[in-house]
C-alpha cells in the first residue's frame, strides 16, 4: 500500500526515475571533488606547513562520521528532498521548513562559490585585464549547464559522469608524474607540532581544518535527487561509503605531491596549476589548469542538478509558490526551479567574493548536518519498524558523536558568517508564516 502511495505521488509530480548507482556515483563524486583541492593546497601549506597534509584525513573522518547519519537516513526515504525531508519528518514543518531553507540557501551559495573558482582558474588562460571576459564565461557556464538540466535529468547526469572522469584523469596525471619529482626528505610532521612552517600550531589548526572542510562539502547532495534515482534506498549509503573513501585518499596524496614537488607551494593560489608548471612545464600547467577547470566546471554541473530540486521540494510542500514546483510536461523536470535558481546564482557568483563565500558555504552544510543526526535518534525511537536498508552501528553514539563534531566547527566560524547566516533565516521567517 505504501508503495502504491509513493508510485502514485511520484507520477503525480512528474519525476523520472533515471539515475543508476553509476550516475549516482559520479554524482558524489563530483558534488564534493570540485574548486576545493585545486585552490587550496597552497594556502593550508601556507598556513600549516607539512602537517597540512594531516588536515584532509581529519575532515575525512570528521565528515563520515557525519555522512553516516546521512547514509542511515538515505536508506530509509526514496523522495527528492534530502535533509529538508528528513527534519520535516522528525521535527515537523517549522524545522523541516528550516533546514530545507538551509539546503536551498547552501546550494547557491556553493554553486556561486565554485562558479568564482572557476573564474579564478580562468586568469590562468585569460590576460590579466580581462577581468569582465572572465565574468562572461562565467554567467555562460551557469546558464549553459541550467539550460541542460532544463532538457531532463539524464542529460544532466550525464554531464556530470563527463566532468567527473575527466577531472579524476586530470588529477590522477599530477600524482602520476609529480610522485617522480618529490625531493623532500622531511615526512610530514604531527598535526599539534608547534612553531613555524614545519608543523600545525594549535592557533592555526582550527582555521586549517574549517577551510579544508570546504574541500568536503557537498556529500550531502546525493540524496536531495532520490526520488530520481532507480534504487536511492540501496545506493545512496553505498555511495556516501565510496566517495569519502576515495576522496580523502586522493586529497592526501595530492597534497604529499604538490608539497614535495613544488617548493613555491604556499605563495600560489593557483596551487596544483603552478605546480604541475613547476615540474612538467608549460604542457603540465595547462593540462592541470583544463583538468582544474573541467573539475569545478562538473561541480557546477552537479549543483546546476541537485539545486532546483531543494526549491521543487518546497515549493510542493507549500513554503514557496507552487509555481516553482511546476514540472515539464515533455522532459519532467521542475524547469521554473532551474530558472530562479540561475537567476540567483548568476548575482551572488559576480559578485560575492571566493573566501567569503567558502566561509558561508561551510556554516550552512554544518546546519543541514544538525538536524540530520538529530533524526537519526528520533526516527530511531519514533518509527523503530520503519525500514532501513543501512543502520548505523553502535547505538547513538554516532550520531551523538556527529553532533559534537558540529558543535566544534560551528565554534570555530567567524562571527560575521554566524551573523550573515542568522539574518539568511530571518528573511526565511515570511515565507513560513504566509505558508501558515
Amino acid at each position: 500500500m505504501d508503495s502504491q502511495i509513493r508510485q502514485s505521488d511520484m507520477q503525480n509530480r512528474g519525476l523520472t526515475r533515471a539515475m543508476g548507482f553509476f550516475d549516482v556515483l559520479c554524482l558524489g563524486i563530483n558534488s564534493v571533488v570540485g574548486a576545493g583541492i585545486f585552490l587550496l593546497p597552497g594556502q593550508l601549506y601556507g598556513l600549516a606547513g607539512s602537517g597540512a597534509v594531516w588536515v584532509f584525513p581529519l575532515c575525512g573522518v570528521l565528515c563520515f562520521i557525519i555522512s553516516l547519519c546521512f547514509a542511515e537516513m538515505g536508506g530509509m526515504y526514496n523522495k527528492t528532498g534530502g535533509a529538508y525531508l528528513y527534519a520535516r519528518d522528525a521535527f515537523g514543518p517549522f524545522v523541516g521548513f528550516l533546514v530545507g531553507w538551509m539546503v536551498w540557501l547552501s546550494s547557491i551559495i556553493g554553486w556561486a562559490s565554485v562558479a568564482s573558482g572557476f573564474g579564478l582558474y580562468l586568469g590562468y588562460f585569460l590576460p590579466a585585464e580581462n577581468v569582465w571576459l572572465s565574468k562572461a564565461i562565467v554567467a555562460v557556464l551557469i546558464i549553459g549547464l541550467s539550460t541542460i538540466n532544463f532538457f531532463g535529468v539524464k542529460p544532466g547526469a550525464r554531464t556530470i559522469n563527463y566532468f567527473t572522469v575527466g577531472k579524476l584523469l586530470s588529477l590522477l596525471i599530477f600524482i602520476g608524474v609529480g610522485l617522480f619529482f618529490i625531493h623532500e626528505s622531511n615526512p610530514p610532521s604531527s598535526p599539534f607540532s608547534k612553531g613555524g612552517q614545519g608543523g600545525l600550531s594549535y592557533g592555526n589548526f582550527n582555521m586549517a581544518v574549517i577551510m579544508a572542510l570546504y574541500a568536503y562539502t557537498g556529500f550531502e547532495f546525493v540524496a536531495v535527487p532520490a526520488e530520481e534515482m532507480r534504487h536511492p534506498q540501496r545506493d545512496i549509503p553505498r555511495v556516501m561509503f565510496f566517495v569519502l573513501l576515495i576522496v580523502t585518499i586522493l586529497y592526501v596524496v595530492i597534497q604529499i605531491v604538490a608539497k614535495g614537488a613544488f617548493p613555491g607551494l604556499a605563495e600560489s593560489d593557483k596551487p596544483l596549476a603552478d605546480a604541475a608548471r613547476y615540474f612538467m612545464g608549460p604542457v603540465g600547467g595547462v593540462l592541470i589548469g583544463i583538468g582544474a577547470l573541467l573539475s569545478i566546471g562538473g561541480i557546477n554541473a552537479g549543483i546546476a542538478l541537485t539545486s532546483p530540486r531543494s526549491l521543487y521540494a518546497l515549493s510542493a510542500d507549500g513554503f514557496f509558490p507552487r509555481m516553482f514546483s511546476k514540472i515539464h510536461p515533455m522532459y519532467h523536470t521542475p524547469y521554473l526551479a532551474i530558472v530562479v535558481n540561475t537567476g540567483l546564482t548568476l548575482l551572488l557568483s559576480l559578485t560575492g567574493s571566493f573566501k567569503y563565500l567558502i566561509a558561508a558555504s561551510v556554516m550552512v552544510s554544518i546546519l543541514q548536518y544538525i538536524p540530520t543526526c538529530l533524526t537519526v535518534i528520533v526516527l530511531r525511537r519514533r518509527k523503530p519498524e520503519s525500514v532501513r536498508s543501512y543502520r548505523i552501528f553502535g547505538g547513538y553514539c554516532i550520531p551523538i558523536l556527529a553532533l559534537l563534531i558540529c558543535g566544534w566547527l560551528i565554534c570555530h566560524v567567524e562571527l560575521k558568517v554566524i551573523t550573515a547566516t542568522a539574518v539568511a533565516i530571518i528573511v526565511a521567517m515570511p515565507f513560513y508564516f504566509k505558508r501558515r
